[in-house]
């Protein structure tokens, strides 16, 4: 089987004797080391994979021995650093050293160039940057050190040279030439120098770019600010437009008409992309808001965060008397995400109208109080709402469905039963009624009824068709009816969910009790269309990640992905492209998109379930002893395979592991440096995530395991002890939270596609 690894054009060669080994990176050239160490190889081969940080780890005793640390190994070991970002190390390994612009091409001196740029360090990768370009000996490689000299000189404000040094770059790197001929238009004085350098652009997604290059330049080089604002404004980016005028105005009535545009634009559309920007210009340019306008930039604020920030401002504006019920609300919702439910609590109690809000207030109210564990009060508050607001479906029918489900935290059952029922009855179109019915019945199916909970979960069928749980049900109403020794009626339930949704995670239960193979579409090579103008796409984008022209890469894909449905090949090519690159969230996109239009074989579906870095995840998992599809379905549903995810609290990278749980595991595995950023690495999120994981599954099957690594032990223990909860299937639909329900369900579905799709022989 071959997986897909990140998009890779140069190598590291390493030798013994007569043989020599590969591993892709993505520096620039070669590094070539001679050698018979097999710790030295095995670093090569973890670098093949795309795990640097553990061929660094493996380097270390190495380096530390005199006799096995040549030159050779230094420069690979600076390589493996910046392959994930550990630029001190890089310096550490690399400052003084006598063989830097000798040995191989001065491929050292880039390395402490690039270490230089990224941390900020202009001066000093202007220096190593101007010696590498001096040491380079062949055209192509002398481009590439030119790009990040003008990088260092760009930033240094340095004009003149970085614009002559992205030209020179150009007419070796002529794959790119567009984009660095942008970057030198826009260190150009004079729109009439700068238009020259336009007419030699060819490609599309370059030609696009340049009015919004050229309004960067009248504004940055040319100081023309009113040209630039007319300029951005005609391109549609009225809050950079609106900034400039800012600057220019030269009254205050002239700012404050900006001002009050920029408001307007918030007001307009409230937690829009356009209103964030209008926010970012006020903060820059505006220090102070009147209290009307600084409610409005709250009010979206609430919306999309900074959540403290727009709680800051609630409540400023609730002191002066500015905010109307609906932002007191506001304010409550707001304090319950940054878990300020005390003072949640607070404002929630002083909303007593209109009636709909207050309904809504007294419901988030007993939620607050269920956080801070005061059961009884919020039991006292949600008996009370049915009664006060009988007609509000919402409220009503939410309260009732929270003192069910608190029920079945005291081993309630019955009770719980009858509170279901009750809401399903008085509230049968509450969006909480097919749930309700659902859980009522599945309580009767645990206490020795499945007579009584197949003919609920039947009629719940019928009367909630297009629910989200109608499958939980056709799937158990099999099982209340097998279990009432109705096999027949069993039968038909699970091939109707079979038809229905053979993706689904009841379509693979209802399958096992059929004793049927799980679902697995037509087998195809991973083998996809040649697309010509697609390749050269995302050979551009290659090379300017490499040079650190992230803008530019971007710009590139968006290219790929607007004309990517212009026919199934171009479609299929460039979601492949993309996997291949990990920029797994667009090949998803697009692989469902390719399935819409009929490409429904295995090919198609590793496009919307992809796997990146499959060598790392099987050895580390077998490493750990952990089911390889088991952790692809994890990442899928925590990152989409994305490296760089961080969560609302702060979880990081594909495995989506919390900083303290790193820190504590990277500890117990001796890693000799530790830093919270590392979790964006890989590697490193692969070996600790998996890790964090065996330690879940100790003990326990994966169905418990799941669930504590989304919700925690704690909860795990007390929902073991509901009745029932032995049985795996069962725990999950006694399960509480909808979040890990949904999150146990879908992973366990995710795992049997990735072993359908890549695990077929373990």
């Amino acid at each position: 089987m071959v997986f897909a690894q990140l998009a890779r054009l140069c190598f590291v060669v390493l030798c013994s004797g007569d043989a020599c080994r590969v591993a892709p990176t993505s520096s620039d050239s070669m590094v070539v080391v001679r050698t018979a160490d097999t710790t030295v190889v095995a670093a090569c081969d973890m670098l093949a994979q795309g795990r640097a940080w553990r061929a660094t780890r493996a380097l270390v005793p190495v380096l530390d021995d005199p006799a096995r640390r040549t030159p050779d190994v230094v420069l690979l070991a600076a390589t493996a650093a910046g392959e994930w970002r550990g630029w001190d190390e890089v310096d550490s390994l690399l400052t003084g050293q006598p063989w830097l612009d000798t040995l191989q091409n001065g491929r050292g001196r880039v390395l402490l160039a690039r270490s230089a740029l990224e941390q900020g360090n202009d001066s000093l990768a202007r220096m190593h940057a101007e010696t590498a370009v001096g040491s380079a000996t062949d055209v192509r490689e002398r481009a590439r050190r030119m790009v990040i000299l003008a990088r260092a000189l760009d930033r240094l404000g340095v004009r003149d040279s970085a614009r002559a040094t992205y030209v020179r770059a150009s007419r070796g790197l002529p794959e790119i030439a567009d984009w660095l001929i942008l970057r030198a238009a826009a260190l150009t004085p004079d729109a009439d120098r700068r238009r020259p350098l336009y007419d030699l652009l060819t490609l599309p997604a370059a030609i696009d770019r340049a009015p919004r290059v050229e309004a960067q330049a009248l504004e940055a080089v040319d100081g023309n600010l009113g040209a630039a604002a007319r300029r951005y404004q005609s391109l549609g980016l009225t809050a950079q437009a609106l900034r400039l005028r800012a600057m220019a105005a030269g009254s205050d009535a002239q700012r404050a008409a900006v001002r009050h545009e920029l408001v307007a634009i918030v007001a307009r559309d409230p937690g829009s992309s356009a209103a964030k920007d209008a926010i970012a210009v006020l903060d820059e340019r505006f220090s102070t808001l009147s209290g009307g306008e600084a409610l409005i930039v709250a009010r979206s604020l609430a919306l999309t965060g900074p959540y403290p920030r727009a709680a800051a401002m609630l409540k400023r504006a609730i002191a002066q008397h500015r905010a109307n019920t609906a932002d007191r609300l506001q304010y409550a919702v707001v304090l319950r995400r940054i878990d300020h439910h005390r003072e949640a609590i607070a404002v929630l109690a002083r909303i007593t109208a209109p009636r709909a809000m207050a309904a809504d207030a007294a419901l988030l109210r007993a939620r607050s109080l269920l956080e801070l564990k005061r059961d009884r009060a919020a039991k006292t508050l949600l008996r009370a709402i049915p009664k006060r607001f009988p007609n509000d479906t919402a409220a009503a029918a939410g309260a009732l469905y929270l003192l069910a489900d608190l029920a079945t935290d005291e081993k309630r059952d019955l009770a719980a039963r009858d509170a279901m029922r009750d809401v399903a009855k008085r509230y049968p179109t509450s969006a909480l009624a097919p749930a309700a019915s659902f859980h009522a019945a599945i309580i009767a199916y645990v206490h020795g009824r499945p007579a009584a909970a197949a003919n609920e979960l039947d009629t719940m069928i019928t009367r909630y068709d297009q629910s989200s749980e109608t499958l939980a049900a056709l799937y158990w109403s099999g099982r209340a009816w097998e279990k009432k020794g109705d096999s027949a009626r069993a039968v038909v339930r699970w091939n109707q969910l079979l038809a229905r949704d053979p993706l689904s995670y009841y379509a693979a239960q209802g399958a096992r009790r059929l004793g049927e193979a799980a679902w697995a579409p037509p087998d195809a090579p991973d083998v996809f269309p040649v697309v010509p103008a697609v390749d050269s796409i995302f050979h551009r984008s290659d090379i300017l990640s490499r040079l650190g022209m992230d803008a530019e890469a971007r710009l590139e894909f968006d290219a790929a992905l607007r004309s990517a449905a212009s026919s199934t090949d171009r479609l299929l090519a460039t979601a492949a492209a993309f996997r291949d690159r990990g920029q797994t969230t667009r090949t998803i996109n697009l692989g469902w998109k390719a399935i819409a239009r009929g490409q429904r074989d295995a090919r198609a579906y590793r496009l919307v379930y992809p796997i990146v870095l499959g060598d790392a995840i099987i050895a580390e998992s077998r490493l750990r002893r952990v089911d390889p599809a088991l952790v692809s379905a994890i990442i899928r549903q925590e990152s989409s395979f994305n490296p760089t995810a961080t969560s609302g609290p702060g979880a990081r990278g594909l495995m989506q592991v919390m900083p303290a749980i790193g820190k504590a595991i990277a500890r117990s595995l001796h890693y000799p440096y530790w830093n919270p950023d590392l979790l964006y690495e890989p590697d490193v999120n692969l070996e600790i995530g998996i890790a964090h994981l065996r330690a879940m599954l100790s003990g326990r099957d994966p169905v418990r395991a799941l669930a504590a690594y989304n919700a925690g032990d704690g909860r795990v223990a007390r929902w073991r002890k509901k009745p029932g909860a032995d049985d795996p299937e069962i725990f999950i639909e006694r399960i509480p939270f909808a979040e890990t329900r949904d999150y146990v369900r879908i992973v366990l579905r995710n795992r049997d596609i990735y072993r359908a799709l890549y695990f077929t022989n373990p």
